[in-house]
């Protein structure tokens, strides 16, 4: 009760926190930029942006290009979150016995956004699995039982009508006759649904008249239309000869068609029912394990929290102590006393920061993929900044307790709307104002991608740190200069 206003920032301080934390989280998938790469002359390019619009709310189409090193541009740019890459030829590979490979590149190195961009590649790939296997219940009504011994059955008509044809027996070539023509079109039937497995995965190759299951369905047909031409034989005709020629192209074109087709049966039948799998690529220069993601993070809080509470308690202490009255006495302006503060805090709070660097790149092994010089700088204004934070704090605090609490609360903001572990588009937007109103939240940033990318430093968020340091050290030195004594009689009674 004797201290009203460190109970107000103890109790309530929190759990105001995490009541905004609580209103500003959305629980909402994120929507990815995603640009294809289709081949040229792809049919997969005509059906692709209507595909896409089954990930609404997942995937924003962008477009569609044959560029690869474009797409790779635009990535890199972060014009685009997702680059897809489609197989030029699926069927290819499928008949040997390999996966179509859709490749997914992103740019991420937050663990949970990989393992979010891994999760739409399956689901991606999962959904064009299930469009060839519609295309086949669709497409392929009857069950063949067994092509091989219908081939079989098949030729064997042909043979005895070749044969009868031989001996002059109209009668029994007739009847083989019908039944070859009642073989080939169960024939026919049953290989139209067995291969329409392998049809539906052609649809997607560039040239999908050449398949392989359009091939035997070719031969079939021929078939047809070459036992429809022996259907009328002349019994009184002498000289078959023309009808036998006819037989023995039916048997050549009935052994092609049984080649094709005992092709088509050694593919696995995984193969068949997954013809598509996904895999993702990073683009990034070296493999990050889960807690280097974090390490930026980590640095910005803890010199951050490092410099706050030490500028906050210098002051508090020396108001304290009566040291800033001899301050106020002595022949130096408000500002030249904060400069000194500032220069005499920074030296400290560097030589903390540059071992924990050492720790961090040389004990942890944590990449440091950037320049050394970029790092420093990102650093120094993350340290200029938290400095000014921190004396401003010192200007309200009356007792160490009140300036060590405030220092927490700025901590507990900068765990949850920093980007510590949950990204910030994943907040509501007006909760931007306060993530971007904290040092950490400008330098975690820039220090991801200095050392985890190897990006050069972005200009815009680093002026920015900056800026705020400058706005908080001139509201500081004028705040300190209001309560200065402004003639040195005055500064001398005090004395």
């Amino acid at each position: 009760m004797h201290q009203p206003r460190l109970l107000l920032t103890l109790i309530i301080g929190p759990f105001l926190i995490l009541l905004l934390f609580g209103i500003g989280y959305q629980d909402e998938s994120r929507t990815l930029r995603t640009l294809f790469v289709v081949p040229e002359n792809s049919p997969m390019e005509e059906w692709i942006e209507t595909y896409s619009e089954q990930f609404e709310g997942q995937l924003e189409f962008v477009g569609i290009t044959h560029d690869a090193d474009e797409a790779d541009s635009r990535l890199r740019n972060q014009d685009v979150d997702l680059v897809i890459v489609v197989p030029k030829d699926p069927s290819e590979g499928i008949n040997n016995n390999e996966q179509a490979v859709i490749t997914l590149y992103h740019y991420e190195i937050d663990p949970y956004e990989q393992a979010y961009v891994r999760i739409l590649g399956r689901i991606y790939t999962d959904k064009i699995n299930e469009q060839v296997l519609m295309f086949v219940a669709e497409q392929g009504k009857v069950e063949a039982e067994s092509l091989q011994e219908q081939t079989e059955v098949a030729l064997s008509s042909v043979t005895m009508m070749r044969e009868a044809l031989e001996e002059g027996d109209t009668a029994a070539a007739e009847s083989s006759q019908q039944e070859l023509h009642n073989s080939v079109a169960f024939l026919r039937l049953a290989t139209a649904s067995s291969l329409a497995f392998l049809g539906a995965i052609e649809q997607t190759s560039e040239s999908p008249l050449d398949g392989e299951s359009q091939l035997v369905l070719t031969h079939l047909n021929r078939l047809q239309e070459k036992i429809d031409a022996l259907r009328e034989l002349d019994a009184d005709t002498a000289d078959f000869s023309a009808e036998i020629a006819l037989t023995q192209e039916i048997e050549i074109e009935l052994d092609e068609a049984a080649t094709l087709l005992t092709d088509f049966q050694r593919v696995d039948s995984h193969i068949l029912v997954s013809p598509f799998r996904s895999e993702v690529v990073s683009i990034t220069n070296v493999t990050l394990q889960p807690i280097h993601f974090f390490v930026p993070a980590v640095i910005s809080l803890l010199l951050q929290h490092m410099a706050v509470t030490i500028a906050a308690l210098s002051l508090v202490r020396e108001r304290r102590s009566g040291a800033m009255e001899l301050f106020r006495a002595s022949p130096v302006s408000a500002f030249e006393t904060l400069t000194g503060k500032y220069i005499s805090h920074f030296f400290l709070a560097g030589l903390l920061a540059t071992v924990l660097t050492l720790l961090i790149i040389y004990v942890l092994k944590v990449p440091m993929l950037g320049d050394w010089g970029e790092y420093i700088l990102i650093l120094a204004a993350l340290l200029f900044t938290s400095l000014g934070i921190g004396f401003n704090f010192s200007l309200s605090a009356r007792t160490d307790s009140q300036a060590v609490q405030s220092s927490m609360v700025l901590l507990l903001a900068s765990i949850f709307f920093a980007g510590f572990f949950l990204a910030l588009h994943r907040f509501w937007w007006p909760v931007h104002i306060v993530s971007w109103s904290l040092p950490a939240t400008y330098s975690t940033s820039l220090l991801q991608n200095a050392m985890l990318r190897g990006q050069g430093v972005s200009l815009i968020l680093l002026l920015a740190l900056t800026g705020i340091g400058i706005l908080l050290f001139l509201w500081h030195g004028f705040g300190l200069n209001a309560r200065w004594p402004q003639d040195k009689q005055g500064r001398m009674l005090r004395l």
